[in-house]
Order: structure tokens, then C-alpha cells, then sequence
């Protein structure tokens, strides 16, 4: 049977050959001269988060993560492989549900199936993307993770999922309560961490998931949530704010840190914002694993774009105005988008994309 260590040159280093697809559509992978094994990486779209313009009714959850697979797959010079990167969902517009992310493949041996989609008419959390193999050694597979519970009558949004991950099952965003409105969560991150219910406070925020903490919260203040760390790298810090409408400080992104394996990617959440301050604000992005940060606004918001593998994070706008608007965030490769919530027809309301999957191969 293969083992990684075949991968190894002679000097102990794993050989440095990588193919690295990051955007949805096909391609073919034509094994090079000398090459008789290949180590692939599959992991399937994001589903896209749900939008909702009427809280009292239903929440806005958002998408579901994309599933994970790997496994050495025995190969000959010339060999053509077909290569499938599945798109990630659309979120839904206003009122209305997201669509779910697409099927990654590596030929006929490593397949991921795409995440769920947020559903705006349900508190149902939507279905995680699953990973298999087939005529492969050292097979890995993980399902995504999927959005927080949400609760009928209270307005609230909540962050996607991420994808699958080398280390096991991608992780949800945090759960609500029943008793906290106008709140929202950051996405899932690539972290070993259990999911957590946020405490029972109205009118909330949570920095950004990195992938060895969670963000911190920030209640109705003029001092945004941080995003959690990623080892080695930091979290983004949130934005402070000196009136409502100038930003002293704006919200910072988590940070990144190079990677060669999935196993590698370990980035920070980004940072968050105020409740009550400014009339428009983006929220921080997230490193390479982590979630970007929620976003609870008076007035317009954009919840932060989640890094690699990261579920994107909510946006909740407290207001219905023609001229506000408020975007669920972006999944990275392979993670839900975020849901997105407004308290009328009035104000914008959309949901995040989810991530297009990726598919990687070694030699």
C-alpha cells in the first residue's frame, strides 16, 4: 500500500510540484514524465446564505460548507484526469433563499459535493456537503460544516459553514438564542473547536472565527468584536468609532500566513464592527481558514469575505431605508456565505456567495 512517504525526496522534503485549481469550471490534468502517484484534494462549492427582509417571521441562515477528500491515486506518464472545481452558491436576494454550491470531482476517484443552501422560510439548517473516494489509498473525507440554529420571531442572521478539512468535519457558525434580536454571527472557520452558543444579548455582533479562537462580541457600543487568532497569526481588531459617522479606527483583516498543504492553512478572523456608529462600514476579511467578521448596523453594512475554506459571515441592518443595503459575507473556497436580515422591503437585502470549491494535486 502507498504511503506519504513516498511522496518525500531524498532529502526528506515532500516534492514541490503542486496544481492548484481555486475557481469554478473544468479542466484536465495530464500526469507528468516519471510520475506514477498523485496526492488530490478535492472540496466541493459553498452553498450561498439566505436573505430575509422580515425578521419578525424568520431568520436568515446561512449556507452550508462543501465536503472534503483526499487520497493518493496511483497514476501512469500522460494519464489524462479530468479536473471539476463546483461553484458556490448565489445567496438570495431580499427575501429569499440562497442556491446550493456544485460537485468538485478528480476524475473518477476523489468527489465532493456542495453545500447546502440557506433557506429563508425554514429554521432548518441547511445540508453539509460530504466528501468519497474511489481506488485510492489513504483515503480522507470530511462533511462541511452548516449555519447556527436560528429562532422564528426574532431578527437575526447567522454565518455559513465551512468547508470539510484535513482535520475532520468543517466547523458551523455559532448558535442564537431565543431572546437576542438584531444579532449576527461570524461564518465557521478551519478550526478544532466545538461550536458555541452566543449569550442572550440584543443587538450584538461577533468578530470573526480564526482557526485556534473564536471572535470575541461586541454588544451596542462604539468598540467592535476582534477576530479570533490562527496560531502564529492574529485576529483582526474591531473598529472604533469617536461620532457616528467617522471611523477612528476601521476593522482590520485576521491575519494570513503562507501555505503549501491544507494542513498548513491556519489564518486569523477579521475584525468587527459597532452597532450604533458610522452609515456605512465593511467589516474585516479573514485569513487563509478564518471567517470574516458579523456586522450589525444601523445603516448600511458588509459583512467581512472569509478566507480559504472559511464559511462567510452575517450582516443584520436595523433599519428600512431605499438608500441602505446589507451584504451577507463571502465564503472562501469551499465555505457558505452569510446570511443577510433587514426589517423592511425598503433596505437591500442580500445574501453571501458561497465559495467555489478547489481542487489540488502533488506530485
Amino acid at each position: 500500500m502507498s504511503t506519504l512517504s513516498q511522496f518525500f525526496s531524498n532529502s526528506g522534503r515532500f516534492r514541490n510540484n503542486r496544481r492548484l485549481w481555486l475557481a469554478s469550471g473544468s479542466a484536465t490534468f495530464v500526469v507528468p514524465n516519471g510520475i506514477s502517484q498523485i496526492l488530490g484534494v478535492v472540496i466541493g462549492g459553498g452553498g450561498g446564505g439566505a436573505s430575509n427582509t422580515d425578521g419578525a417571521t424568520y431568520g436568515s441562515c446561512g449556507g452550508a460548507g462543501g465536503g472534503y477528500a483526499q487520497g493518493v491515486i496511483d497514476v501512469t506518464p500522460g494519464q489524462s484526469i479530468a479536473v471539476t472545481i463546483g461553484a458556490g452558491g448565489a445567496g438570495g436576494s431580499q427575501a429569499g433563499s440562497g442556491s446550493a454550491g456544485a460537485t468538485s470531482s478528480l476524475g473518477s476517484f476523489l468527489s465532493a459535493t456542495g453545500g447546502g443552501a440557506g433557506i429563508y422560510t425554514s429554521t432548518t439548517v441547511p445540508t453539509a456537503g460530504t466528501g468519497s473516494t474511489s481506488g485510492v489509498s489513504e483515503a480522507f473525507t470530511s462533511t462541511g460544516g452548516t449555519c447556527g440554529q436560528l429562532y422564528v420571531g426574532y431578527y437575526q442572521a447567522t454565518g455559513g459553514g465551512s468547508s470539510g478539512t484535513p482535520f475532520g468535519n468543517g466547523m458551523s457558525s455559532s448558535i442564537l438564542t431565543t431572546s437576542s434580536s438584531y444579532t449576527s454571527t461570524a461564518g465557521g472557520s478551519w478550526a478544532c473547536l466545538a461550536q458555541r452558543t452566543m449569550p442572550a444579548i440584543n443587538s450584538f455582533t461577533e468578530g470573526g472565527h480564526g482557526t485556534v479562537s473564536y471572535g470575541q462580541f461586541g454588544t451596542n457600543s462604539y468598540q467592535g468584536p476582534n477576530g479570533g487568532s490562527g496560531g502564529t497569526t492574529q485576529g483582526g481588531s474591531g473598529g472604533y468609532y469617536i461620532t457616528t459617522t467617522v471611523a477612528a479606527v476601521p476593522p482590520s483583516n485576521g491575519g494570513a500566513s503562507p501555505w503549501w498543504f491544507p494542513w498548513d492553512i491556519a489564518g486569523g478572523g477579521g475584525g468587527g464592527v459597532p452597532t450604533t456608529a458610522g452609515t456605512m462600514i465593511y467589516a474585516g476579511n479573514g485569513g487563509p481558514g478564518g471567517s470574516g467578521s458579523a456586522n450589525v448596523q444601523i445603516y448600511s453594512c458588509v459583512a467581512g469575505t472569509s478566507g480559504f475554506g472559511a464559511g462567510g459571515s452575517a450582516a443584520t441592518n436595523q433599519s428600512n431605508n431605499a438608500s441602505y443595503f446589507v451584504y451577507g459575507g463571502t465564503g472562501g473556497n469551499g465555505g457558505g456565505g452569510g446570511g443577510a436580515m433587514t426589517i423592511g422591503t425598503s433596505t437591500t437585502s442580500r445574501g453571501g456567495s458561497g465559495g467555489a470549491g478547489s481542487v489540488i494535486i502533488y506530485w
